[in-house]
């Protein structure tokens, strides 16, 4: 008999998730993140907003933690953080501020359209942490997929499907991620497709593609960046694979809607989205 899903014991779900950068000018700073951080999301400090341009460009990470005291205002820091965020939409940001902050800075700070920010030296300051990177990432490529699929997809199956999303900095190979998940091969590609995604190895290609697809979006990238961050050996490479799974050129997905058009054409490929599509038919 075909499994269903995945058992309720027997699999192993590692907690690290999505890749976040940290800018703080303060070794102390950088410590507390990446122990606010351990055991949820991979952490990598920069001390510049040089660094963090460069990094936010070569390398995949999903939202941008930033010291205010280290933004240093008086010499255009705040204005050089909203260019990077115009630079890079696709990356959540999340702002630390002291309790010693003047009051009318953190004014600026929101009219700039920064949401998150959280006051460094609170008891609670670990949960604001965690919580102000998962709002960050809202709008990001596992909430938007994740919340296309809804209730087609089990629970256990979602949350491979999760972090093959939140890992895509991994680069990880289909026996690699099922070795992660605690199944062969094989078998975790038979218990995907029977819940109607495809296989681990054309899954994993998708899921660098989604991404892909969304940080095409940002005038900071190019396909040239974007090959580089998803570790594809060329740009050629890079072009292949999403001309090969969206018939497309990354200047056409950027054309045409970034992600979302990239999530169209992986919808179609899922056999629930057929099913769902064949029903709403049939009540039409």
């Amino acid at each position: 008999m075909m499994p269903q899903s995945f058992p309720t014991l027997g699999i192993s779900f590692p907690k690290l998730m999505a890749l976040v950068y940290t800018f703080s000018t303060e070794a102390s700073v950088q410590t507390c993140l990446r122990d606010a951080f351990s055991g949820v999301h991979e952490v990598a400090g920069v001390r510049s907003l040089g660094r963090l341009a460069l990094a936010l460009r070569e390398r995949p990470a999903v939202v941008c933690v930033t010291d205010l005291a280290s933004l240093g205002f008086d010499s255009g820091g705040m204005g050089r953080l909203v260019r990077l965020r115009q630079r890079f939409p696709s990356v959540g940001h999340v702002l630390l501020a002291r309790v010693r902050d003047d009051p009318r800075l953190l004014f600026e700070v929101g009219r700039l359209g920064f949401g998150s920010l959280v006051v460094l030296g609170t008891e609670d300051q670990r949960w604001r942490l965690l919580r102000s990177v998962d709002g960050a990432q809202r709008g990001g490529v596992t909430s938007r997929v994740l919340r296309e699929i809804g209730p087609n997809v089990p629970p256990r199956e979602t949350r491979a499907l999760r972090l093959a999303l939140d890992q895509v900095h991994k680069c990880w190979s289909a026996e690699g991620f099922a070795e992660l998940v605690g199944l062969s091969r094989p078998f975790l590609s038979v218990v995907l497709k029977n819940v109607g995604l495809p296989p681990v190895g054309r899954l994993l290609v998708w899921v660098r593609l989604l991404h892909a697809g969304h940080w095409l979006s940002d005038p900071g990238r190019t396909g040239q960046s974007v090959s580089r961050q998803l570790e594809y050996s060329s740009g050629a490479a890079f072009r292949r694979a999403l001309k090969g799974f969206t018939g497309a050129t990354p200047t056409m997905v950027a054309a045409r809607g970034g992600m979302s058009f990239v999530l169209r054409h992986f919808l179609s490929e899922c056999r629930f989205h057929k099913r769902a599509a064949r029903s709403r038919a049939s009540v039409a």
